[in-house]
């Protein structure tokens, strides 16, 4: 239980961590 939580913690980083360089690159284009 405790192993997947630690999962969906690194998933849901990954994702955000993906929506923030998504946010990066339409400012700099």
């Amino acid at each position: 239980m405790g192993e997947m939580d630690m999962v969906i913690l690194i998933l849901k980083l990954i994702v955000a961590l993906l929506q923030l360089l998504e946010a990066v690159l339409k400012l700099l284009r």
